[in-house]
């Protein structure tokens, strides 16, 4: 299941929720980079420079899917997992996160951990021409690229241990990673290859 980095580009966003939602989807709902034009609550008290983008982006997600009735955090979790058909299963504790946010800002109460929209909740998202089925379809244009956005977390999985051992390791970790470094970027050239030759085929 995926609960790395969200790399979209241009055009990945929910119409109506505002410019520039941004990263988003990761240790959150995903990591950075899936949000892009159109995806933003903006809005004083909902959002801000401060909210946090990859928070931000849990927090309407979790918002939206409540259109579907009331649900505690497993729930939601579970929402997503069917909503992107098994692509991304964000951790409980961001949906829980998600849901105490939304709930001081008025949009949902919790009763024994279940949220509910309020009527504010729902104004809200009918103000940006939020629906069930826009965020269902979101979610499930997002799963199309689950494998894309593994390759893109597992990269960054690499590189993050590559920095640990260059800074820290040991002269013989330091021989595994020069043997790692000819091998990964000898199978990521040979990979770039073969996808310019079959983009230059189409």
């Amino acid at each position: 299941m995926f609960h790395g980095g969200f790399s979209g580009g241009p055009g990945f966003g929910w119409p109506g929720f505002g410019p520039g939602f941004g990263p988003g989807f990761g240790p959150g709902f995903g990591g950075p980079g899936f949000g892009g034009p159109g995806f933003g609550f903006g809005g004083p008290g909902f959002g801000g420079h401060g909210f946090g983008k990859r928070r931000k982006w849990a927090t309407l997600a979790t918002a939206a899917l409540l259109l579907d009735g009331p649900a505690n955090a497993e729930q939601i979790v579970q929402r997503v997992t069917e909503a992107t058909d098994g692509a991304f299963t964000p951790p409980r504790e961001v949906a829980e996160a998600a849901i105490a946010r939304l709930a001081g800002r008025g949009v949902v109460t919790i009763d024994n951990g279940v949220a509910t929209l309020t009527e504010f909740g729902q104004s809200m998202l009918a103000s940006r021409g939020v629906t069930s089925q826009t965020a269902h379809s979101f979610l499930a244009r997002a799963a199309q690229f689950g494998d894309v956005f593994k390759i893109r977390r597992e990269l960054f999985e690499l590189a993050g241990l590559a920095r640990t051992i260059t800074w820290s390791g040991t002269d013989e970790q330091k021989e595994k990673l020069a043997e790692a470094k000819t091998k990964v970027l000898a199978a990521l050239t040979e990979a770039k290859k073969s996808l310019y030759g079959a983009l230059a085929q189409s």
